[in-house]
C-alpha cells in the first residue's frame, strides 16, 4: 500500500478541524498566574535540535513571562497542524508544506514566529549507495523517520518535480536514535529523506552522507511557530510573551550551546543517549546538532532580531509548492505569516541573557 499523500493526510485535518466547535473556552491559567500553553513539535524523540524549548523551561523564561508551556511530541508536521486545527494544541512548530496545504483547503494557520528559517528536508545518502540524483531513486529504498513525515513528502516532491513516479519507491519507517542508526548500517536503504538535525545525528554516530543537490530549495523558508489564523490577535499578548522567552533561550543556547544541551538532559534525561558513552563526547557531538539548529536564527551579536520572516523566502517557499504540485495556485505570503509580533518578542536585553549564559554551567 503507498503511503497517504500529504494532501489525503490534510484533508483528515480538516474533517478534524470541523469537527471542533468554532466556541472557544477562556485559556487556563495556574494559581500564580501563569497562562497554559500547549505546544506540540514534529520530531520521534527530543533531541538537542530542540533544546532551545528546554532552556525557556530550564531558566526560567516561560516561568518569567507567565507563561506555563507544555510540549507534546508527534511524529510528522501534518499531526502538528491537526492538532492545532482541532484546538488539541495552542501553537505548533511545523515546516510550511501543512500550512500551505491547509489554506488551500480551507484551514488557515499563521506563523508568527520563524524557527526554521531557511528549508530543512533534503536527501543524502549513506557510503556505497547507488543513488547518485533524484532520478536514480526508483525501484529504491528510501528511509524516512515515518511514511507521513515531511521528510517522505519532500522526496515524493522532489521525484515530481523530475517527472518521476514516487510510487516506484519504497519509503521505510526508520523511526529515530538506534532504530534509525542501525537501519543505515545495516543496509536496510539505499537513501535518506530527513531534514537537517536528523542527518547531524545520524552523521554524529560515524556515518558517511552525501547530500544530493536540489537547486529548488535554495532559498525557502523552512517554518516555525503557527497558530490558526483569527488567534494571533485574539492571543496576542500571550503569543508575545510565548515568543520572548523563546528568543532568550536562543541568545542563552547561541551563546552557550553546552550548557543549554545539559538544560535538554535534565528536563528529559533520555535524550542523553547511553550511559556507556563518554559525556564529553556526547555533550560535543549534540552541540552540533544545537549548532545547525541555531544557524540563521538572528540571535548572533550585532543581529539581536529572533523570529523575523523573510517575505521574499516565504513567497519563494509558495511558489516551490505550487511547482511541485503540493498547492494549486500560489497565494500571497502574508496569508500564512506575519512579523507583527517580532518587535514586541525581541524587547529584552540581549546582552544580559548573553552574560548569564556565559556564566552558566
Amino acid at each position: 500500500m503507498k503511503p497517504k499523500s500529504l494532501w489525503s493526510l490534510t484533508a483528515v485535518v480538516l474533517a478534524a478541524f470541523t469537527a471542533v466547535s468554532c466556541g472557544s473556552s477562556d485559556p487556563e491559567v495556574t494559581a500564580d498566574g501563569r497562562t497554559v500553553l500547549k505546544v506540540a513539535i514534529a520530531t520521534p524523540s527530543w533531541n538537542a535540535g530542540f533544546a532551545t524549548l528546554a532552556v525557556a523551561e530550564a531558566r526560567k523564561y516561560f516561568a518569567t513571562e507567565k507563561v506555563d508551556v507544555k510540549v507534546s511530541t508527534f511524529a510528522s508536521g501534518t499531526q502538528v497542524a491537526q492538532q492545532v486545527i482541532a484546538g488539541q494544541s495552542d501553537i505548533g512548530l511545523m515546516t510550511a508544506e501543512p500550512v500551505g496545504i491547509g489554506l488551500e483547503k480551507g484551514t488557515k494557520l499563521v506563523y508568527f514566529a520563524g524557527y526554521y528559517p531557511k528549508w530543512i528536508s533534503n536527501i543524502q545518502v549513506p557510503a556505497g549507495s547507488s543513488v547518485r540524483s533524484v532520478r536514480d531513486l526508483p525501484g529504491k529504498r528510501v528511509g524516512v523517520t515515518a511514511v507521513a513525515s515531511s521528510g517522505t513528502t519532500f522526496v515524493r516532491t522532489a521525484m515530481k518535480m523530475e517527472g518521476l513516479d514516487a510510487g516506484t519507491v519504497k519509503f521505510i519507517p526508520i523511526g529515530s536514535g538506534a532504530e534509525q542508526i542501525n537501519a543505515i548500517k545495516s543496509g536496510k536503504v539505499d537513501a535518506l529523506g530527513l531534514w537537517d538535525t536528523q542527518y547531524q545525528l545520524v552523521k554524529n554516530a560515524g556515518i558517511d552522507l552525501t547530500p544530493i543537490p536540489i537547486a529548488s530549495t535554495d532559498g525557502l523558508f523552512g517554518g516555525g511557530f503557527a497558530v490558526k489564523a483569527d488567534v494571533v490577535q485574539k492571543r496576542r499578548d500571550v503569543l508575545t510573551r510565548f515568543g520572548r522567552a523563546m528568543a532568550k533561550a536562543m541568545v542563552f543556547a547561541q551563546a552557550n550551546p553546552g550548557a543549554a544541551v545539559r538544560d535538554l538532559w535534565t528536563l528529559h534525561p533520555e535524550s542523553k543517549g547511553p550511559a556507556s558513552a563518554p559525556e564529553d563526547t556526547v555533550l560535543s557531538d549534540q552541540v552540533k546538532v544545537l549548532k545547525v539548529r541555531l544557524d540563521g536564527q538572528g540571535v548572533e551579536p550585532g543581529k539581536d532580531r529572533w523570529g523575523e520572516m523573510d517575505e521574499k523566502a516565504v513567497t519563494a517557499t509558495v511558489s516551490y509548492m505550487q511547482q511541485a504540485g503540493l498547492i494549486k495556485k500560489t497565494f500571497p505570503a502574508t496569508e500564512i505569516f506575519t512579523n507583527d509580533l517580532i518587535p514586541e518578542i525581541n524587547k529584552f536585553s540581549f546582552a544580559e541573557v548573553r552574560g548569564a549564559a556565559k556564566a552558566a554551567k
